[in-house]
C-alpha cells in the first residue's frame, strides 16, 4: 500500500505508518489502520486485510462511523477491486485505493484509474460520444457526412462536431468539405489497423451498475457482460442474467434497485448503466465486441480473457442490423 502512495505523490507523500486504534470490535476485526499524509493532509486508510466481497450500504454507513471515531477523513484499502466495485463505491461517494492501482479520494479531488501502471492519461481517452463515432466508422461505412452520422446515432450534429474532432486529433478519420457540409472518412480503411490504431483510446462504457428484479428488464435489451460472452464463447453461464442500457433513459428514473446479497440469484438481474447507448451498435440481441471487450478492461480473470479472444474475432464480421 504504501508503495502506490508513493508511486503516484511522490515527494508529496509526507508520511505513511501502520497505527493502532481504540475501536469497536465490529470496526476493528479483518482490518490494518495507516494513517497517511500528503502535502499536509492526513487520513487513515482502513484496510481489509481479507475482503473479495462487501455490501455498498455497510461500508457507507461504517465509513461514517469511523470519520467520528477516528476525528479524520477515512478511506478503505484494499488488496484488488472489480470495476463493477470500484463504480459502486464512486456512485455512493466512498473514498478507496487498491493495491491493483486504483484511487479515488474525492476529499483531495483524486480520482486515479491504474495510476501506478502508467496507463494513458484520462484526458487522452475517447469521450463516450467519440468512441460511438469511432465504432460506427469501424463496423459500417468508411465515411458519412456529419448529419448522417448524427442520424443514424441518433443525436444532435452539434454532438457529432465533438466527436469528430475528437477522432481528427487522433489521425482515426480526415475531414473534407463537400459542398455545404463536411464528409468524414476513415484514415485507413483495414478494420484490423484502424482498430489497433484506436485501442489504446477506447473507454469502459459502464458507468454503473444496478440490480433489479427479473421482468424489470424489456428483453429487448442486449445482453451484456459474462452473461454476454457465454453466449458467445466456451464460458459457463454466469451468475446474473446481464443486460446493457443507456444510463439517460427515462426507464431508470425513480428506478430502485435491490440488494443482491439479500435476494435470490434466481429473481434478478444484473443492469449496467452504458455511457452511450448500446442499442445503436447492438447486433441479434448482443452488444457490439469491442464494447463488450472494454467492459471487462479491469478484469484480471484469465478464464474471462481466453474468451475474449473469440469475441475480438467477431469484431471483423460485425454488421449493424
Amino acid at each position: 500500500m504504501k508503495k502506490l502512495f508513493e508511486q503516484v505523490y511522490g515527494r508529496k507523500l509526507d508520511s505513511f505508518e501502520e497505527t493502532k486504534y481504540s475501536l469497536p470490535l465490529y470496526l476493528q476485526d479483518g482490518k490494518r489502520f495507516y494513517r497517511v499524509s500528503v502535502s499536509g493532509k492526513a487520513f487513515v486508510v482502513v484496510f481489509f486485510e481479507n475482503q473479495e466481497r462487501f455490501n455498498i450500504k455497510t461500508l457507507k454507513k461504517q465509513l461514517a462511523s469511523y470519520q467520528n471515531a477516528l476525528k479524520e477523513d477515512a478511506v478503505y484499502g484494499f488488496d484488488k477491486i472489480s470495476s463493477f466495485q470500484r463504480n459502486s463505491m464512486i456512485e455512493n461517494d466512498i473514498p478507496f485505493v487498491s493495491r491493483n492501482g486504483q484511487m479515488y479520494l474525492p476529499f483531495m479531488g483524486v480520482l486515479f484509474e491504474k495510476c501506478a501502471m502508467g496507463e494513458d492519461v484520462v484526458k487522452e481517452r475517447f469521450a463516450p460520444g467519440s468512441q460511438l463515432l469511432f465504432l460506427l466508422f469501424l463496423y459500417e461505412n468508411d465515411s458519412y457526412t456529419k448529419l448522417e452520422a448524427a442520424k443514424r446515432l441518433q443525436v444532435l450534429p452539434m454532438a457529432i462536431s465533438r466527436a469528430s474532432k475528437q477522432l481528427l486529433e487522433k489521425g482515426l478519420i480526415e475531414e473534407k468539405k463537400q459542398g455545404t457540409g463536411i464528409v468524414m472518412t476513415v484514415s485507413v480503411k483495414d478494420r484490423r489497423e484502424l482498430y489497433e490504431k484506436a485501442r489504446k483510446y477506447l473507454i469502459n462504457p459502464i458507468q454503473g451498475v444496478m440490480y433489479l428484479p427479473n421482468g424489470k428488464v424489456d428483453s429487448s435489451a442486449p445482453a451484456s457482460g459474462e452473461f454476454s460472452l457465454s453466449q458467445r464463447s466456451e464460458l459457463g453461464y454466469p451468475k446474473y442474467v446481464e443486460y446493457a442500457l443507456y444510463k439517460d433513459l427515462p426507464f431508470f428514473k425513480e428506478l430502485v434497485g435491490v440488494d443482491p446479497d439479500l435476494n435470490y440469484e434466481a429473481d434478478i438481474v444484473r443492469v449496467q448503466k452504458w455511457k452511450y447507448d448500446p442499442v445503436m451498435l447492438s447486433c441479434n440481441g448482443q452488444v457490439d465486441p469491442v464494447s463488450l471487450i472494454c467492459t471487462f478492461e479491469d478484469t484480471n480473470d484469465e478464464r474471462i480473457h481466453k474468451c475474449l479472444k473469440d469475441v475480438k474475432e467477431e469484431i471483423w464480421n460485425w454488421q449493424i442490423i
